[in-house]
């Protein structure tokens, strides 16, 4: 008769994964170190963001809470939110804010150009 060795394959396959799973996370954590160590001290080089906030908030006193100044835009209708030129500062203030719902950096988006279809004579 042969041995079951299946007891044996679940505890070494457990302590492979808890091994393993660490060097999938310490490449993202050096990395995160690096770029904070590269960015400058100060609070005065600001950088363009969007920010959404939940559908019941008031923009202009998040704004106020938060100490935003440099204001682009504010949206009010299919989304509630503003753009903003952001510091580190007020950046950490508004991540930290319970009616902001999202803070994404502002860029630009460049698609594919579409073709016109033949057929139709529109996209």
């Amino acid at each position: 008769m042969r041995p079951i060795t299946r007891p044996i394959l679940r505890p070494a396959l457990f302590a492979a994964a808890v091994l393993v799973a660490p060097l999938g996370v310490a490449p993202v954590t050096y990395a995160a170190q690096a770029v904070e160590s590269v960015r400058p001290a100060d609070d005065t080089r600001t950088e363009p963001y969007i920010v959404t906030l939940a559908p019941d908030a008031d923009p202009e006193r998040v704004m106020d809470e938060t100490g935003v100044t440099e204001v682009r835009f504010v949206y009010r209708s299919v989304v509630r939110g503003f753009a903003a030129d952001l510091n580190e500062a007020q950046l950490a203030a508004l991540r930290a804010h319970p009616e902001v719902v999202a803070v994404e950096q502002d860029g630009r988006a460049v698609g594919t150009p579409v073709e016109e279809d033949g057929a139709t004579g529109g996209w």
